[in-house]
């Protein structure tokens, strides 16, 4: 399911605004622990998906680049919506993407102060493929602090021990390496 909430991150261009998350608040710069609980697809015969952390050094433009870690980066979005919700004191986003030619609709609600907490659910339907779908799964981030030495804006420690770096792979696929 981590790459499910990865997968458009590769690129900067598309027909979507040139910066769809505008308005969504950006987490403070350093270290975050990002705990996504346990869930299973919804509809019979999911395999439960268990708990997982993961470790994301982060700044302002990692964060628009591939926001919360969890929100796709713009390439193959048709649609990217982000509304501030009033009643729940915080945000609605709303994707409509494509990934090796299929849809991926995501819904995230969002909550906290960005600053050292947040929390929110997230939600992914893949129409034609149900056993991929999820129900709503909830996260929390906290801040842990300055990123590690030798971290980059971006890395992302996953739970299997491996760092990867989303950022880095949305400048390759644009051309905008250096």
């Amino acid at each position: 399911m981590l790459l499910l909430a990865l997968l458009p991150a590769l690129a900067w261009a598309s027909g979507v605004d040139a910066d769809p998350y505008k308005d969504l608040p950006v987490r403070k710069p350093g270290l975050w622990e990002v705990t996504l609980q346990a869930h299973a697809p919804s509809g019979a015969g999911g395999r439960v998906q268990p708990a997982m952390t993961v470790l994301h050094c982060t700044d302002a433009n990692a964060e628009r680049v591939v926001p919360l870690f969890l929100l796709p980066a713009r390439e193959g979005c048709e649609r990217i919506t982000v509304s501030k919700n009033a009643a729940r004191g915080g945000h609605d986003v709303g994707t409509v993407c494509r990934s090796h030619g299929q849809r991926v609709d995501m819904r995230l609600t969002l909550r906290g102060d960005m600053q050292t907490r947040y929390s929110g659910t997230y939600r992914i339907q893949q129409p034609g493929s149900p056993s991929n779908n999820t129900d709503h799964v909830p996260f929390e981030g906290r801040w842990l602090g300055r990123c590690k030495a030798g971290q980059r804006a971006g890395d992302m420690v996953l739970p299997n021990g491996i760092t990867v770096n989303p950022v880095d792979d949305a400048r390759r696929a644009s051309g905008h390496a250096h």
